[in-house]
């Protein structure tokens, strides 16, 4: 007896995301809540939000440097994952409403190939800068210290410090209640 496609599939994936989230550095930390997330300590740089680089699914290098002085989210998402599927026009609309404003929207994809990357995106645009998880984004992030949930949204202030975190679905309400009150 075989798995159901989505169940084979998500277990493809997640041991995919295993293999790539094991050349993160491991921690010691648990996963904060959003309101927690004030409390986390300050990178040791001015703001460690702008070292990591990207490539996007074509391989063209995202800096994440050319943000500074915006406020940043942070979108972890998979093609795979449903809640992702569901928030992506949401961050759309997002992004499109305050990127006048100094608000910049990434997401950080955790498929497996860029060609998955640009096979979803032609189902469900994405209109913010998209790259893909690469180690040290992973270990900024602190993806693969534990077992986590996706998508994981966090939201940077403009001088780099981690104002807040959502892991799973969160409406767009949510978020811009965190922009607005970074603007």
């Amino acid at each position: 007896m075989s798995l159901p496609r989505g169940m084979a599939r998500a277990s493809l994936c997640g041991a995919a995301l295993a293999v790539i989230l094991a050349a993160a550095p491991r921690g010691t930390g648990s996963w904060p809540s959003a309101t927690a997330a004030a409390a986390l300590p300050r990178a040791a740089s001015a703001d460690a939000y702008l070292k990591p680089r990207l490539e996007d699914p074509q391989g063209r290098t995202i800096r994440l440097s050319d943000f500074r002085g915006k406020v940043r989210v942070f979108d972890v998402w998979a093609s795979w994952c449903g809640p992702c599927r569901m928030g992506i026009p949401e961050l759309n609309a997002l992004y499109e409403h305050y990127r006048e404003k100094g608000v910049v929207v990434v997401g950080i994809s955790l498929d497996d190939t860029p060609a998955d990357v640009a096979r979803f995106v032609e189902e469900v645009p994405i209109h913010y800068p998209n790259g893909m998880m690469n180690p040290d984004l992973a270990a900024l992030l602190g993806i693969g210290n534990e077992a986590m949930a996706i998508p994981i949204t966090y939201v940077v202030d403009r001088t780099g410090k981690l104002r807040a975190k959502f892991v799973g679905f969160v409406g767009a309400g949510r978020i811009e209640r965190v922009i607005v009150g970074l603007l």
